[in-house]
């Protein structure tokens, strides 16, 4: 490990073996800001396994090897991703703290979760967290809401504001072409999860079989419900659902180029990078007005936002997509622009460095 490397945290960087959007923003800030040295160190389940004792185990195992590396090796800067939700926090705040109380220098960058703005966290967490949040470490966020959030709860002024970014050579060399007698392709790329919405999605494919409209639905990834839910969509779609797992590379960018709609309907979420690649490749967001998305997507304009009935809402919106093919047009021009003209890479990794040399 160099005197000036930078440890950042993230789950296994392999995409082979997780579906996880601070894998995807790590690997995207490793990738494009090559003047800086990072080492990763792995924190956070993989997809498939399970919180047992075998689970329990590592988690020790990995604690005392954070201690280890923090203790005794030269690091420049801990680059922590941390999400608000209430496993997270309780792996990783004795983790901040511990890096904190021996005097290393440490950015909190925070990635979404259901105590970011959905849920009222308990005194308990509270008190965890404004230690967290305390003294002169910087905090990076993913929108000026989420900003006020921080601040205000946690009396912290130090917040950055920095969007999540996305590679867009492949997005910008791409040319889609609109076939308007053609079925609609509908996706769901992530972790398949109840939490990501993927019941509204099933409920509201449900609804568009009975009204006899042509689609055909692709899931990729990987999570606890992935078994019931791949079975579940083959039982109800037969040819028209294909599960492709996890993908990446290639693979997955063939999926952005093939599908129309990309589908999120989730309870609770930072900036996922997922919405911002397809967006990218001209795919029609049709997504929940939670985390950072409800400022990105604009209803009407380069998407939908669903409301208070998120399936009946996703039925109506490919119904309406169906019948009119220049509307998906419309809306797919201008996810497009709005990635190109908001999410640049090379402006990304200065606001990213101004961060670190200001710690």
């Amino acid at each position: 490990m160099s005197g000036n490397s930078i440890l950042i945290t993230a789950p296994s960087l392999n995409t082979k073996q997780n579906v996880s959007g601070i894998s995807s923003i790590t690997n995207f800030i490793i990738g494009n800001n090559s003047d800086t040295a990072y080492t990763h160190f792995e924190l956070g389940r993989k997809d498939d396994e399970k919180r047992n004792l075998v689970w329990m185990l590592r988690m020790l195992k990995t604690t005392i090897r954070w201690m280890f590396v923090v203790a005794s090796k030269k690091i420049a800067l801990i680059h922590f991703n941390f999400a608000l939700s209430k496993a997270s926090i309780l792996r990783d705040a004795p983790l901040v703290l511990f890096a904190k109380l021996i005097g290393k220098k440490i950015i909190i960058h925070i990635h979404g979760g259901d105590y970011l703005a959905n849920k009222k966290a308990p005194g308990w967490m509270k008190f965890i967290l404004k230690r967290v949040f305390s003294a002169s470490s910087p905090v990076i966020v993913l929108s000026t809401a989420e900003q006020q959030i921080i601040s205000e709860q946690y009396k912290t002024n130090n917040v950055h504001v920095l969007p999540n970014c996305v590679d867009l050579n492949e997005a910008k060399a791409f040319h889609r072409i609109y076939n308007t007698d053609a079925m609609l392709n509908l996706l769901f790329i992530g972790r398949i999860s109840t939490s990501k919405g993927i019941e509204y999605i099933y409920q509201a494919l449900k609804e568009l079989q009975s009204q006899q409209v042509a689609f055909k639905f692709y899931m990729a990834g990987a999570g606890p419900d992935e078994n019931e839910y791949v079975e579940k969509f083959s039982q109800l779609l037969g040819s028209a659902f294909e599960f492709k797992g996890v993908v990446s590379g290639l693979t997955k960018t063939n999926l952005f180029k093939n599908c129309d709609v990309f589908l999120l309907p989730s309870l609770f979420e930072g900036l996922p990078m997922s919405l911002l690649e397809a967006m990218s490749f001209g795919l029609v967001p049709v997504v929940t007005p939670v985390g950072s998305m409800k400022h990105v997507i604009k209803t009407g304009y380069n998407g939908i936002l669903l409301n208070e009935n998120p399936a009946i809402e996703i039925a109506a919106a490919i119904e309406r997509f169906a019948a009119a093919r220049e509307l998906i047009k419309t809306l797919s021009n201008n996810a497009a622009d709005y990635i190109f003209k908001n999410y640049d890479p090379a402006k990304y990794i200065i606001s990213l460095q101004k961060v670190y040399d200001a710690t």
